[in-house]
């Protein structure tokens, strides 16, 4: 398996091997700690300044439309090659059963198509994206290195994706193989520490996150904390308390409020299900914890896929969306107004209930599906 931040996987079943650069995401701290079998492969791209330099600069200068361009079209599929080479090599040493990758791994889908694997694309929350901007800008940037590989035009493998299809797919239509498969959650994110497991109280109980991907880039730090200072300005015109996890922006954004605690991370889907609205980035995984705490959510989108997301789930009745431009009064207006409304509770139960419905992840299936 390659390029998996989160799959839904039972991880003491088959024999699972990671193959992502050393510092990917996170993902070879994940492997290790529960002793999955890591190997490195592709280049750690995301950890250059250069990289977060350059996206961070587009974003703030043209939006997000050239963001997604210019890291999903352009500099994605040019790390394609590495990881494509580096996982054919291993591959060929060690054959896999069955490659499940994310969805914008585009190296790890060429290497098992140039090895005659079967592979899925798992939907990392990207599926949209990729679909919108594969025709114009993916696949050509791709096609000549298919070629060099004796391959066809390039396709996205068939789609996993951990939440109902029609959730995330509308506009572009979801992919003809997508399949949705039951999410789990990591037991080590399902315990609340001592000091976050308060009494409950007649006030309300806010959660803010605005995630941590725009953080490492240098021209979106402080775009993001400017976001934060106007949350905590919003709810300390609330009858509320709140937590506020904020990474390592979290030392600079200090409290005056004692309602409000600003801290740098949380194990967010446990504390879910303890709050009553999460003012969030509109993450895929960030929301999906929402659905699974009943948590109705004040979307406010940052880049990416993020503020299709936050659209969505408004939408659909699960929380509100505001533009990352919104001021305080705006957003206290937003929070008061979901905190005030039981719909938004009622319709996150129903959303709730569909996820148990979705059929588990079978490897053995899948292997032999394909």
């Amino acid at each position: 398996m390659a390029g998996l931040r989160s799959v839904p996987i039972n991880w003491r079943g088959p024999h699972v091997t990671f193959g992502v650069p050393r510092r990917g995401c996170g993902t070879a701290s994940e492997a290790w700690r529960r002793g999955v079998e890591f190997h490195g492969a592709g280049t750690d791209w995301t950890c250059d300044p250069a990289v977060q330099q350059a996206a961070g600069e587009i974003w703030k200068k043209s939006g997000n439309s050239p963001f997604n361009r210019y890291i999903f079209g352009q500099v994605w599929p040019d790390q394609a090659a590495a990881k494509a080479h580096d996982l054919i090599i291993a591959w060929r040493r060690a054959r896999p059963d069955l490659v499940i990758a994310e969805c914008s791994d585009l190296g790890a889908h060429l290497a098992a198509k140039v090895l005659d694997l079967p592979v899925f694309a798992a939907d990392n929350g990207l599926g949209p994206v990729l679909l919108e901007l594969w025709d114009t800008d993916i696949a050509p940037a791709l096609t000549s290195l298919y070629k060099r590989h004796g391959q066809d035009t390039p396709v996205l493998p068939a789609m996993l994706t951990p939440a109902p299809v029609p959730w995330f797919y509308r506009t572009p239509p979801p992919p003809p193989a997508a399949r949705a498969v039951r999410r789990t959650v990591a037991e080590f994110r399902t315990v609340l520490p001592e000091r976050l497991d308060r009494s409950p109280s007649s006030r309300p109980l806010v959660y803010v996150s605005l995630g941590t991907l725009a953080t490492a880039m240098p021209g979106l730090r402080a775009v993001v904390g400017s976001v934060y200072r106007e949350i905590l300005a919003a709810l300390s015109g609330i009858d509320c308390d709140a937590i506020v996890s904020a990474g390592d922006l979290a030392q600079d954004l200090p409290s005056t409020d004692p309602s409000i605690e600003v801290v740098e991370h949380v194990p967010q889907p446990v504390l879910l299900r303890r709050v009553d609205l999460f003012v969030t980035h509109a993450g895929r995984a960030s929301l999906l914890d929402a659905v699974q705490g009943i948590t109705p959510v004040l979307g406010m989108g940052v880049l990416a896929d993020q503020p299709d997301n936050a659209a969505v789930f408004a939408r659909r009745g699960l929380g509100r969306a505001l533009e990352l431009t919104a001021r305080r009064g705006e957003i206290a207006d937003a929070v008061t107004a979901v905190l005030g409304d039981s719909h938004y509770n009622d319709a996150m139960t129903a959303a709730n209930a569909e996820l148990p419905q979705l059929p588990p992840l079978d490897i053995t299936e899948l292997r032999d599906r394909v």
